[in-house]
Protein backbone atom coordinates (compact mmCIF):
# COMPACT_ATOMS: atom_id res chain seq x y z
CA UNK A 1 0.00 0.00 0.00
CA UNK A 2 2.39 2.53 0.84
CA UNK A 3 4.51 1.43 -2.55
CA UNK A 4 1.75 2.81 -4.16
CA UNK A 5 1.33 5.61 -2.22
CA UNK A 6 5.24 6.85 -3.19
CA UNK A 7 3.98 6.58 -6.88
CA UNK A 8 1.07 8.61 -6.72
CA UNK A 9 3.21 11.15 -5.18
CA UNK A 10 5.85 10.67 -7.63
CA UNK A 11 3.40 10.80 -10.42
CA UNK A 12 1.78 14.21 -8.93
CA UNK A 13 5.22 16.12 -8.69
CA UNK A 14 5.95 14.91 -12.62
CA UNK A 15 2.40 16.72 -13.62
CA UNK A 16 3.45 19.72 -11.56
CA UNK A 17 7.29 20.07 -13.22
CA UNK A 18 4.98 19.35 -17.14
CA UNK A 19 3.10 22.07 -15.93
CA UNK A 20 5.55 24.72 -15.49
CA UNK A 21 7.11 24.75 -18.89
CA UNK A 22 6.66 27.71 -21.04
CA UNK A 23 3.21 26.98 -22.31
CA UNK A 24 1.09 29.74 -22.08
CA UNK A 25 -2.21 29.17 -20.43
CA UNK A 26 -5.15 31.38 -20.61
CA UNK A 27 -6.53 32.77 -17.78
CA UNK A 28 -10.03 34.07 -17.42
CA UNK A 29 -9.79 37.38 -15.18
CA UNK A 30 -13.47 39.11 -14.61
CA UNK A 31 -13.29 42.61 -16.06
CA UNK A 32 -16.46 44.24 -13.63
CA UNK A 33 -18.49 46.82 -15.83
CA UNK A 34 -17.46 50.10 -14.91
CA UNK A 35 -20.26 51.82 -13.30
CA UNK A 36 -22.95 52.81 -14.03
CA UNK A 37 -23.61 49.98 -16.10
CA UNK A 38 -27.25 49.77 -16.84
CA UNK A 39 -27.66 46.00 -15.90
CA UNK A 40 -26.89 47.66 -12.32
CA UNK A 41 -29.97 50.05 -12.15
CA UNK A 42 -33.09 49.48 -10.12
CA UNK A 43 -34.48 52.57 -10.13
CA UNK A 44 -35.45 55.07 -13.13
CA UNK A 45 -34.80 59.02 -12.13
CA UNK A 46 -37.17 61.63 -13.57
CA UNK A 47 -36.28 65.18 -13.06
CA UNK A 48 -39.05 67.95 -12.61
CA UNK A 49 -39.25 71.75 -13.27
CA UNK A 50 -41.81 73.52 -10.55
CA UNK A 51 -41.41 76.56 -12.51
CA UNK A 52 -39.16 80.12 -12.28
CA UNK A 53 -39.93 80.83 -8.41
CA UNK A 54 -39.97 77.55 -6.99
CA UNK A 55 -37.75 74.49 -6.74
CA UNK A 56 -37.72 71.35 -8.86
CA UNK A 57 -37.97 67.64 -8.26
CA UNK A 58 -35.94 64.18 -8.42
CA UNK A 59 -38.54 61.45 -8.55
CA UNK A 60 -36.98 57.98 -8.34
CA UNK A 61 -39.20 54.75 -9.42
CA UNK A 62 -39.04 51.51 -8.84
CA UNK A 63 -38.23 49.70 -11.79
CA UNK A 64 -39.79 45.85 -9.86
CA UNK A 65 -42.67 47.69 -8.07
CA UNK A 66 -43.76 50.23 -10.66
CA UNK A 67 -43.83 52.77 -7.49
CA UNK A 68 -42.73 56.58 -6.53
CA UNK A 69 -39.83 54.90 -4.13
CA UNK A 70 -38.93 58.69 -2.84
CA UNK A 71 -38.89 62.31 -3.88
CA UNK A 72 -36.41 65.14 -2.99
CA UNK A 73 -36.13 69.00 -4.31
CA UNK A 74 -33.81 70.01 -6.52
CA UNK A 75 -33.08 73.60 -7.70
CA UNK A 76 -35.06 75.59 -8.89
CA UNK A 77 -35.19 75.30 -13.49
CA UNK A 78 -33.38 71.52 -13.38
CA UNK A 79 -32.52 70.96 -17.19
CA UNK A 80 -30.28 68.04 -17.23
CA UNK A 81 -28.50 65.06 -14.95
CA UNK A 82 -26.56 62.15 -15.31
CA UNK A 83 -25.57 59.40 -12.38
CA UNK A 84 -22.09 59.69 -11.55
CA UNK A 85 -21.18 56.46 -8.96
CA UNK A 86 -23.14 53.96 -7.52
CA UNK A 87 -25.17 56.04 -5.22
CA UNK A 88 -24.64 59.90 -6.39
CA UNK A 89 -26.22 61.25 -9.62
CA UNK A 90 -25.81 65.04 -10.28
CA UNK A 91 -29.09 67.38 -11.63
CA UNK A 92 -28.05 70.68 -13.17
CA UNK A 93 -30.13 73.47 -12.52
CA UNK A 94 -30.71 76.40 -14.81
CA UNK A 95 -31.80 78.56 -12.10
CA UNK A 96 -33.61 82.02 -13.61
CA UNK A 97 -31.68 83.36 -16.60
CA UNK A 98 -32.38 87.10 -18.04
CA UNK A 99 -32.92 88.94 -15.30
CA UNK A 100 -32.03 92.63 -15.51
CA UNK A 101 -29.42 93.65 -14.68
CA UNK A 102 -28.01 90.28 -13.71
CA UNK A 103 -27.63 89.88 -10.01
CA UNK A 104 -24.34 90.07 -8.61
CA UNK A 105 -24.84 87.67 -5.62
CA UNK A 106 -27.32 84.34 -5.86
CA UNK A 107 -31.11 86.08 -4.66
CA UNK A 108 -33.04 88.14 -6.09
CA UNK A 109 -36.77 89.41 -5.02
CA UNK A 110 -40.13 87.73 -6.25
CA UNK A 111 -43.27 89.02 -4.92
CA UNK A 112 -41.74 90.30 -1.77
CA UNK A 113 -39.84 86.56 -1.10
CA UNK A 114 -36.36 86.30 -1.98
CA UNK A 115 -35.17 83.35 -3.94
CA UNK A 116 -31.51 81.47 -4.48
CA UNK A 117 -31.20 82.47 -8.41
CA UNK A 118 -27.52 80.84 -8.78
CA UNK A 119 -27.49 78.14 -11.22
CA UNK A 120 -26.94 75.20 -9.18
CA UNK A 121 -25.63 71.29 -9.28
CA UNK A 122 -27.78 68.79 -6.90
CA UNK A 123 -26.31 66.40 -5.62
CA UNK A 124 -28.69 63.45 -5.17
CA UNK A 125 -27.00 61.26 -2.41
CA UNK A 126 -28.56 57.44 -2.66
CA UNK A 127 -29.49 54.84 -0.17
CA UNK A 128 -30.18 51.77 -2.28
CA UNK A 129 -33.03 53.31 -4.28
CA UNK A 130 -34.22 55.90 -2.24
CA UNK A 131 -32.79 59.34 -2.40
CA UNK A 132 -31.06 59.82 1.46
CA UNK A 133 -29.56 63.50 1.31
CA UNK A 134 -28.56 66.02 -1.17
CA UNK A 135 -25.93 68.38 -1.26
CA UNK A 136 -26.27 71.92 -3.61
CA UNK A 137 -23.24 72.98 -5.48
CA UNK A 138 -22.99 76.37 -6.03
CA UNK A 139 -22.42 77.63 -9.62
CA UNK A 140 -21.65 81.15 -10.61
CA UNK A 141 -24.69 83.64 -11.28
CA UNK A 142 -26.54 83.96 -14.05
CA UNK A 143 -24.03 81.79 -15.84
CA UNK A 144 -27.22 79.53 -17.48
CA UNK A 145 -25.62 76.12 -16.61
CA UNK A 146 -27.18 73.77 -19.24
CA UNK A 147 -25.47 70.34 -19.24
CA UNK A 148 -23.44 68.40 -16.51
CA UNK A 149 -21.09 65.51 -17.63
CA UNK A 150 -18.69 62.92 -15.59
CA UNK A 151 -16.98 59.86 -16.24
CA UNK A 152 -18.16 56.63 -14.56
CA UNK A 153 -17.03 56.79 -10.98
CA UNK A 154 -15.08 59.77 -11.56
CA UNK A 155 -14.57 62.42 -8.96
CA UNK A 156 -14.92 65.36 -11.01
CA UNK A 157 -17.67 66.78 -12.48
CA UNK A 158 -18.04 69.32 -15.84
CA UNK A 159 -21.06 71.59 -16.41
CA UNK A 160 -21.37 74.06 -19.15
CA UNK A 161 -21.79 77.78 -18.51
CA UNK A 162 -22.85 79.56 -21.80
CA UNK A 163 -23.41 83.31 -20.38
CA UNK A 164 -20.15 82.50 -17.50
CA UNK A 165 -19.26 86.49 -16.25
CA UNK A 166 -16.21 86.39 -14.76
CA UNK A 167 -16.25 89.87 -13.05
CA UNK A 168 -20.32 90.61 -12.59
CA UNK A 169 -19.27 93.44 -10.47
CA UNK A 170 -17.11 95.20 -12.11
CA UNK A 171 -17.24 93.89 -16.04
CA UNK A 172 -21.32 92.42 -16.02
CA UNK A 173 -21.46 92.89 -19.48
CA UNK A 174 -18.17 90.94 -20.26
CA UNK A 175 -19.71 87.04 -20.98
CA UNK A 176 -16.95 84.72 -21.57
CA UNK A 177 -18.53 80.93 -22.18
CA UNK A 178 -16.93 78.26 -20.03
CA UNK A 179 -16.99 75.01 -18.50
CA UNK A 180 -16.84 74.64 -15.22
CA UNK A 181 -14.86 72.12 -13.28
CA UNK A 182 -16.56 70.76 -9.95
CA UNK A 183 -14.85 68.25 -7.38
CA UNK A 184 -17.78 66.54 -6.55
CA UNK A 185 -15.99 65.50 -2.95
CA UNK A 186 -15.58 69.11 -1.20
CA UNK A 187 -19.08 69.75 -3.65
CA UNK A 188 -17.18 73.46 -4.74
CA UNK A 189 -16.45 74.50 -8.89
CA UNK A 190 -12.79 74.79 -8.29
CA UNK A 191 -11.95 76.47 -11.49
CA UNK A 192 -13.22 76.31 -15.18
CA UNK A 193 -11.86 76.40 -18.75
CA UNK A 194 -12.95 78.53 -21.59
CA UNK A 195 -14.19 77.61 -24.65
CA UNK A 196 -16.32 78.76 -27.73
CA UNK A 197 -19.54 80.02 -28.01
CA UNK A 198 -22.71 78.52 -26.33
CA UNK A 199 -21.54 75.20 -25.42
CA UNK A 200 -24.32 72.60 -25.49
CA UNK A 201 -22.92 68.91 -24.91
CA UNK A 202 -20.39 67.41 -23.49
CA UNK A 203 -18.11 64.23 -23.30
CA UNK A 204 -16.08 62.60 -21.33
CA UNK A 205 -14.35 59.35 -22.02
CA UNK A 206 -15.30 56.61 -19.73
CA UNK A 207 -11.22 56.56 -18.50
CA UNK A 208 -11.69 59.66 -17.69
CA UNK A 209 -8.67 61.20 -19.88
CA UNK A 210 -10.33 63.64 -22.03
CA UNK A 211 -13.26 65.95 -22.27
CA UNK A 212 -14.80 67.44 -24.98
CA UNK A 213 -17.02 70.37 -25.37
CA UNK A 214 -20.14 71.04 -28.56
CA UNK A 215 -19.81 74.85 -28.99
CA UNK A 216 -23.11 75.68 -30.75
CA UNK A 217 -22.41 79.35 -32.61
CA UNK A 218 -18.71 78.41 -33.37
CA UNK A 219 -19.71 75.19 -35.46
CA UNK A 220 -16.52 73.69 -33.05
CA UNK A 221 -15.51 71.08 -30.91
CA UNK A 222 -12.82 71.51 -28.11
CA UNK A 223 -10.69 68.90 -27.18
CA UNK A 224 -9.34 69.48 -23.30
CA UNK A 225 -7.32 66.28 -21.90
CA UNK A 226 -8.67 66.12 -17.97
CA UNK A 227 -5.70 65.51 -16.18
CA UNK A 228 -4.13 68.99 -16.41
CA UNK A 229 -7.04 70.35 -18.37
CA UNK A 230 -4.63 71.42 -21.21
CA UNK A 231 -6.70 72.41 -24.28
CA UNK A 232 -5.62 69.08 -27.01
CA UNK A 233 -4.16 70.16 -30.70
CA UNK A 234 -6.32 71.22 -33.19
CA UNK A 235 -9.86 72.41 -33.35
CA UNK A 236 -12.27 70.35 -35.54
CA UNK A 237 -14.55 72.28 -36.88
CA UNK A 238 -18.21 71.20 -38.46
CA UNK A 239 -18.98 72.42 -42.09
CA UNK A 240 -22.47 70.79 -42.41
CA UNK A 241 -23.91 72.17 -39.36
CA UNK A 242 -22.99 73.12 -35.62
CA UNK A 243 -23.11 70.85 -33.05
CA UNK A 244 -25.95 69.36 -30.28
CA UNK A 245 -24.83 66.33 -29.38
CA UNK A 246 -21.94 64.26 -28.39
CA UNK A 247 -21.25 60.47 -27.03
CA UNK A 248 -18.11 58.62 -26.03
CA UNK A 249 -17.57 55.26 -27.56
CA UNK A 250 -16.97 52.72 -24.60
CA UNK A 251 -13.19 51.62 -26.03
CA UNK A 252 -12.05 55.32 -25.60
CA UNK A 253 -11.24 55.83 -29.26
CA UNK A 254 -14.02 57.77 -30.74
CA UNK A 255 -16.45 60.31 -30.28
CA UNK A 256 -19.28 60.95 -32.03
CA UNK A 257 -21.42 64.13 -32.84
CA UNK A 258 -24.76 64.91 -33.89
CA UNK A 259 -25.02 67.59 -36.01
CA UNK A 260 -27.96 70.62 -35.92
CA UNK A 261 -30.85 70.95 -38.11
CA UNK A 262 -29.38 68.47 -40.72
CA UNK A 263 -28.61 65.84 -38.73
CA UNK A 264 -25.60 64.87 -39.65
CA UNK A 265 -23.10 62.48 -37.99
CA UNK A 266 -19.73 62.70 -37.34
CA UNK A 267 -16.93 61.34 -35.66
CA UNK A 268 -13.58 62.37 -33.76
CA UNK A 269 -10.69 59.85 -34.01
CA UNK A 270 -9.49 60.54 -30.37
CA UNK A 271 -6.34 57.93 -30.38
CA UNK A 272 -3.85 60.20 -30.72
CA UNK A 273 -2.44 60.89 -27.22
CA UNK A 274 -2.19 64.82 -27.49
CA UNK A 275 -4.75 65.24 -30.49
CA UNK A 276 -5.07 66.47 -33.10
CA UNK A 277 -8.34 64.16 -32.93
CA UNK A 278 -9.18 63.93 -36.82
CA UNK A 279 -12.23 65.04 -37.40
CA UNK A 280 -14.74 62.85 -40.11
CA UNK A 281 -18.34 63.81 -41.18
CA UNK A 282 -20.85 61.05 -42.94
CA UNK A 283 -23.23 63.00 -45.11
CA UNK A 284 -24.81 59.92 -46.15
CA UNK A 285 -25.45 59.20 -41.86
CA UNK A 286 -28.03 62.21 -41.47
CA UNK A 287 -31.72 62.43 -39.82
CA UNK A 288 -32.73 65.86 -40.36
CA UNK A 289 -34.27 67.14 -37.29
CA UNK A 290 -32.46 64.98 -34.72
CA UNK A 291 -31.97 66.71 -31.55
CA UNK A 292 -30.27 63.57 -29.54
CA UNK A 293 -28.89 60.06 -30.21
CA UNK A 294 -28.39 56.94 -27.68
CA UNK A 295 -25.33 54.82 -27.63
CA UNK A 296 -25.75 51.16 -26.71
CA UNK A 297 -22.68 49.49 -25.74
CA UNK A 298 -23.68 46.16 -25.75
CA UNK A 299 -24.11 46.29 -29.58
CA UNK A 300 -22.02 49.04 -30.03
CA UNK A 301 -24.69 51.03 -32.11
CA UNK A 302 -25.98 54.19 -31.77
CA UNK A 303 -29.89 54.96 -32.64
CA UNK A 304 -30.62 58.65 -33.80
CA UNK A 305 -34.60 59.24 -33.91
CA UNK A 306 -35.54 62.53 -35.25
CA UNK A 307 -38.66 63.62 -38.12
CA UNK A 308 -40.30 60.35 -39.76
CA UNK A 309 -37.26 57.92 -38.77
CA UNK A 310 -34.81 56.56 -36.74
CA UNK A 311 -31.44 55.65 -38.14
CA UNK A 312 -29.43 52.33 -36.66
CA UNK A 313 -25.64 52.86 -37.01
CA UNK A 314 -22.86 50.30 -36.37
CA UNK A 315 -19.89 51.94 -34.83
CA UNK A 316 -17.94 49.18 -33.31
CA UNK A 317 -15.20 49.79 -36.71
CA UNK A 318 -13.54 52.64 -37.76
CA UNK A 319 -15.63 54.12 -39.39
CA UNK A 320 -19.70 54.27 -38.71
CA UNK A 321 -22.12 52.18 -41.07
CA UNK A 322 -25.68 52.07 -41.35
CA UNK A 323 -27.32 49.13 -40.56
CA UNK A 324 -31.30 50.24 -40.77
CA UNK A 325 -33.48 52.86 -41.42
CA UNK A 326 -36.57 52.59 -39.38
CA UNK A 327 -39.46 54.32 -40.62
CA UNK A 328 -41.92 55.61 -37.57
CA UNK A 329 -45.82 54.58 -37.96
CA UNK A 330 -48.98 57.16 -38.03
CA UNK A 331 -50.61 58.03 -35.15
CA UNK A 332 -54.08 56.23 -35.50
CA UNK A 333 -57.43 58.40 -35.67
CA UNK A 334 -59.41 59.65 -38.23
CA UNK A 335 -57.85 60.29 -40.32
CA UNK A 336 -54.32 59.12 -39.30
CA UNK A 337 -51.39 61.97 -38.68
CA UNK A 338 -47.48 61.82 -39.04
CA UNK A 339 -45.71 60.69 -36.21
CA UNK A 340 -41.73 62.04 -35.36
CA UNK A 341 -39.20 60.01 -33.81
CA UNK A 342 -38.27 62.21 -30.21
CA UNK A 343 -36.58 59.77 -27.76
CA UNK A 344 -35.72 56.09 -27.50
CA UNK A 345 -33.97 53.86 -25.23
CA UNK A 346 -31.96 50.64 -25.34
CA UNK A 347 -32.60 47.43 -23.34
CA UNK A 348 -29.06 46.52 -21.48
CA UNK A 349 -29.79 42.90 -22.21
CA UNK A 350 -29.24 44.04 -26.14
CA UNK A 351 -32.80 42.23 -27.30
CA UNK A 352 -34.54 45.48 -28.27
CA UNK A 353 -35.22 49.69 -28.57
CA UNK A 354 -38.08 51.22 -27.87
CA UNK A 355 -38.18 54.52 -29.86
CA UNK A 356 -41.02 57.11 -28.97
CA UNK A 357 -42.89 59.42 -31.36
CA UNK A 358 -45.51 61.91 -31.11
CA UNK A 359 -47.91 63.58 -33.71
CA UNK A 360 -47.44 66.35 -36.03
CA UNK A 361 -50.40 68.11 -34.60
CA UNK A 362 -52.44 67.99 -31.94
CA UNK A 363 -55.84 65.88 -32.42
CA UNK A 364 -59.26 65.94 -31.20
CA UNK A 365 -61.47 63.08 -30.35
CA UNK A 366 -64.73 63.11 -31.96
CA UNK A 367 -67.52 60.09 -31.05
CA UNK A 368 -71.19 59.33 -31.21
CA UNK A 369 -73.00 57.88 -28.47
CA UNK A 370 -75.48 54.99 -28.76
CA UNK A 371 -75.98 53.67 -25.45
CA UNK A 372 -75.48 55.05 -22.12
CA UNK A 373 -75.98 53.33 -18.58
CA UNK A 374 -75.59 54.98 -14.75
CA UNK A 375 -74.99 53.64 -11.30
CA UNK A 376 -75.47 56.95 -9.21
CA UNK A 377 -71.38 56.67 -8.96
CA UNK A 378 -70.52 55.64 -12.94
CA UNK A 379 -71.84 56.29 -16.33
CA UNK A 380 -71.09 54.02 -19.20
CA UNK A 381 -70.77 55.65 -22.09
CA UNK A 382 -71.29 52.95 -25.78
CA UNK A 383 -69.34 54.96 -28.78
CA UNK A 384 -68.15 54.82 -31.60
CA UNK A 385 -64.66 57.26 -33.18
CA UNK A 386 -66.05 59.30 -36.01
CA UNK A 387 -62.76 61.62 -36.04
CA UNK A 388 -59.24 62.77 -34.71
CA UNK A 389 -57.70 60.20 -32.02
CA UNK A 390 -59.75 57.52 -30.07
CA UNK A 391 -60.50 58.62 -26.18
CA UNK A 392 -58.17 57.36 -23.72
CA UNK A 393 -57.91 57.88 -19.75
CA UNK A 394 -57.36 61.14 -18.15
CA UNK A 395 -59.38 62.94 -21.34
CA UNK A 396 -61.67 65.52 -20.86
CA UNK A 397 -64.52 65.00 -22.87
CA UNK A 398 -67.97 67.52 -23.86
CA UNK A 399 -71.14 64.98 -24.29
CA UNK A 400 -74.69 66.36 -25.96
CA UNK A 401 -77.52 64.95 -27.48
CA UNK A 402 -77.89 62.68 -24.25
CA UNK A 403 -80.34 64.18 -21.95
CA UNK A 404 -83.30 61.71 -21.62
CA UNK A 405 -82.63 61.04 -18.63
CA UNK A 406 -81.02 64.29 -17.26
CA UNK A 407 -77.59 64.26 -15.80
CA UNK A 408 -75.41 62.53 -18.62
CA UNK A 409 -74.82 65.40 -20.90
CA UNK A 410 -72.29 67.83 -19.70
CA UNK A 411 -67.82 68.24 -18.75
CA UNK A 412 -66.59 64.91 -17.81
CA UNK A 413 -63.36 63.06 -17.19
CA UNK A 414 -62.93 59.57 -18.75
CA UNK A 415 -61.49 57.04 -16.05
CA UNK A 416 -61.40 54.18 -18.17
CA UNK A 417 -61.61 52.44 -21.78
CA UNK A 418 -63.64 48.93 -22.34
CA UNK A 419 -62.47 46.73 -25.13
CA UNK A 420 -59.25 48.88 -25.53
CA UNK A 421 -55.55 47.85 -26.50
CA UNK A 422 -53.21 47.68 -24.06
CA UNK A 423 -55.54 49.63 -21.93
CA UNK A 424 -55.24 52.91 -23.95
CA UNK A 425 -57.51 52.90 -26.81
CA UNK A 426 -60.86 50.72 -27.77
CA UNK A 427 -60.23 48.22 -30.43
CA UNK A 428 -62.86 49.83 -33.13
CA UNK A 429 -63.34 46.29 -34.70
CA UNK A 430 -65.05 45.22 -31.66
CA UNK A 431 -68.55 44.60 -30.77
CA UNK A 432 -69.01 47.55 -28.41
CA UNK A 433 -66.72 50.35 -27.38
CA UNK A 434 -67.33 51.86 -24.04
CA UNK A 435 -65.62 54.60 -21.90
CA UNK A 436 -66.50 55.17 -18.21
CA UNK A 437 -66.66 58.58 -16.38
CA UNK A 438 -67.18 59.32 -12.39
CA UNK A 439 -71.45 60.83 -12.64
CA UNK A 440 -74.01 60.75 -10.16
CA UNK A 441 -76.85 60.04 -12.58
CA UNK A 442 -79.03 57.12 -12.61
CA UNK A 443 -80.83 55.76 -15.55
CA UNK A 444 -81.91 52.14 -17.09
CA UNK A 445 -81.72 53.84 -20.91
CA UNK A 446 -79.34 51.79 -22.99
CA UNK A 447 -80.08 53.46 -26.76
CA UNK A 448 -79.69 57.11 -27.15
CA UNK A 449 -78.76 59.46 -29.66
CA UNK A 450 -75.63 61.56 -28.91
CA UNK A 451 -72.27 63.33 -29.69
CA UNK A 452 -69.07 64.19 -27.59
CA UNK A 453 -65.85 65.58 -28.21
CA UNK A 454 -62.43 66.71 -26.49
CA UNK A 455 -62.39 69.82 -25.08
CA UNK A 456 -59.00 70.74 -26.49
CA UNK A 457 -56.39 69.46 -28.42
CA UNK A 458 -54.45 66.58 -27.27
CA UNK A 459 -51.27 65.13 -27.79
CA UNK A 460 -51.36 60.95 -28.26
CA UNK A 461 -47.45 59.18 -27.92
CA UNK A 462 -46.64 55.96 -29.24
CA UNK A 463 -43.43 53.72 -28.89
CA UNK A 464 -42.45 51.60 -31.44
CA UNK A 465 -40.44 48.44 -30.40
CA UNK A 466 -37.68 47.56 -33.04
CA UNK A 467 -35.62 44.26 -32.53
CA UNK A 468 -32.04 44.31 -32.30
CA UNK A 469 -31.46 41.15 -34.38
CA UNK A 470 -34.00 42.15 -37.43
CA UNK A 471 -34.07 45.71 -36.80
CA UNK A 472 -37.48 45.79 -37.54
CA UNK A 473 -40.76 47.10 -35.41
CA UNK A 474 -42.45 44.29 -33.92
CA UNK A 475 -44.95 46.31 -32.65
CA UNK A 476 -46.08 50.18 -31.92
CA UNK A 477 -47.94 50.58 -28.46
CA UNK A 478 -50.36 53.76 -28.07
CA UNK A 479 -49.85 56.11 -24.59
CA UNK A 480 -52.69 57.61 -23.22
CA UNK A 481 -53.06 61.21 -24.67
CA UNK A 482 -52.72 64.60 -22.50
CA UNK A 483 -53.43 68.54 -23.49
CA UNK A 484 -50.72 69.99 -25.42
CA UNK A 485 -48.99 72.61 -22.82
CA UNK A 486 -47.50 74.95 -25.35
CA UNK A 487 -50.02 76.87 -26.30
CA UNK A 488 -50.20 79.70 -24.79
CA UNK A 489 -53.40 80.69 -23.19
CA UNK A 490 -54.41 77.38 -22.68
CA UNK A 491 -54.91 76.33 -18.96
CA UNK A 492 -52.83 73.75 -19.33
CA UNK A 493 -49.66 75.95 -20.61
CA UNK A 494 -46.10 74.85 -19.65
CA UNK A 495 -43.69 77.04 -20.77
CA UNK A 496 -40.87 74.74 -19.89
CA UNK A 497 -42.38 72.56 -22.25
CA UNK A 498 -42.77 74.57 -25.47
CA UNK A 499 -39.86 74.01 -27.65
CA UNK A 500 -36.91 76.84 -27.90
CA UNK A 501 -35.47 78.23 -30.83
CA UNK A 502 -32.72 76.75 -32.05
CA UNK A 503 -30.09 79.94 -31.28
CA UNK A 504 -31.53 80.05 -27.63
CA UNK A 505 -28.05 80.64 -25.79
CA UNK A 506 -29.11 77.73 -23.81
CA UNK A 507 -29.88 74.09 -23.85
CA UNK A 508 -33.64 73.40 -23.80
CA UNK A 509 -35.23 71.41 -21.89
CA UNK A 510 -36.18 67.71 -23.27
CA UNK A 511 -39.84 67.96 -23.89
CA UNK A 512 -39.93 63.44 -24.50
CA UNK A 513 -37.30 61.38 -22.77
CA UNK A 514 -37.04 57.47 -22.77
CA UNK A 515 -35.04 55.04 -20.62
CA UNK A 516 -34.78 51.77 -19.93
CA UNK A 517 -35.00 49.69 -16.22
CA UNK A 518 -31.59 47.48 -15.51
CA UNK A 519 -33.36 44.40 -16.13
CA UNK A 520 -34.65 45.13 -19.27
CA UNK A 521 -38.64 44.83 -17.76
CA UNK A 522 -39.70 48.12 -18.30
CA UNK A 523 -39.46 50.80 -20.84
CA UNK A 524 -40.26 54.39 -19.45
CA UNK A 525 -41.68 57.58 -21.40
CA UNK A 526 -41.31 61.09 -19.77
CA UNK A 527 -44.05 63.82 -21.16
CA UNK A 528 -43.31 67.36 -20.15
CA UNK A 529 -46.89 67.99 -21.43
CA UNK A 530 -48.58 65.45 -19.48
CA UNK A 531 -46.43 65.67 -16.21
CA UNK A 532 -46.23 61.76 -16.53
CA UNK A 533 -43.76 59.32 -16.60
CA UNK A 534 -45.38 56.04 -18.84
CA UNK A 535 -43.97 52.43 -18.12
CA UNK A 536 -44.34 49.54 -20.44
CA UNK A 537 -44.02 46.24 -19.47
CA UNK A 538 -41.53 44.34 -21.92
CA UNK A 539 -42.65 41.71 -21.15
CA UNK A 540 -45.68 41.76 -23.26
CA UNK A 541 -44.75 45.05 -24.65
CA UNK A 542 -47.56 46.85 -23.69
CA UNK A 543 -48.21 49.81 -21.99
CA UNK A 544 -49.63 49.51 -18.26
CA UNK A 545 -49.62 52.50 -16.42
CA UNK A 546 -48.42 56.05 -15.43
CA UNK A 547 -47.28 57.77 -12.63
CA UNK A 548 -47.90 62.04 -12.19
CA UNK A 549 -44.89 64.03 -11.52
CA UNK A 550 -44.82 65.34 -8.06
CA UNK A 551 -47.71 68.13 -7.51
CA UNK A 552 -46.70 71.44 -8.66
CA UNK A 553 -47.49 75.26 -8.71
CA UNK A 554 -49.54 75.44 -11.83
CA UNK A 555 -53.41 76.04 -10.61
CA UNK A 556 -56.03 72.83 -11.07
CA UNK A 557 -58.07 72.94 -13.87
CA UNK A 558 -61.41 71.86 -13.29
CA UNK A 559 -62.97 69.72 -12.59
CA UNK A 560 -59.47 68.44 -10.77
CA UNK A 561 -59.41 70.14 -7.63
CA UNK A 562 -55.50 70.05 -7.18
CA UNK A 563 -52.58 71.62 -8.51
CA UNK A 564 -51.31 70.38 -11.93
CA UNK A 565 -48.32 67.85 -11.92
CA UNK A 566 -44.44 69.47 -12.03
CA UNK A 567 -43.38 68.80 -15.87
CA UNK A 568 -40.82 65.92 -16.45
CA UNK A 569 -37.44 67.61 -18.51
CA UNK A 570 -35.12 64.70 -18.32
CA UNK A 571 -35.05 60.69 -17.14
CA UNK A 572 -32.19 58.72 -16.60
CA UNK A 573 -31.69 54.93 -15.31
CA UNK A 574 -30.72 55.67 -11.68
CA UNK A 575 -29.02 53.31 -9.15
Amino acid sequence: MTRFLWLGCALSLCLVWIGCGDTFRPIIIPNPPVFPNPAAAHSVVSINDNGTAVAGSAMVIDVAGDTDQSVANVGLAPVHAVQQTANVALVVNQAVTGLTPPPAGCSVKISNQVFNVCPSLTKLNFGGTAIGSTNTITLPPSSAASFVAVAPSATTAYVTLPSYVPDPVNSPNVIVPSVGVVNTQTNVMSQTITVGNNPVALAVTPDNTKLYVANQVDATIGGFNTQDLSQRKGSPVLTSSPPIWLLARNDNLRVYVLEQNTGVLAQLDTTATAGPDALTEYPNLAVPGATMMTYDGNLNRLYIPGGPQMEIVDVSQSDPTLIKTIPIPQVPGVPPVNASAVAVAALPDGSRAYVASVPSAAQTSQITISGVLGDGTTATYNYKLTGGHDLTPGLTVLVSGVSTPAGFDGTFVVDSVSNSVANTTCDQAAAMCTFQAANSATATQTSVTGTASTTIDNLFPQVSVVNASSNLITKTIGIPGFPDASVVGSPYYAQICAPLPPATPYRATFRYMMAAGGDSSRAYLASCDGGIVNIIDTSIDAYIQNLPAPTGVRPPVPPNLVNQSQNPVFLFAGP
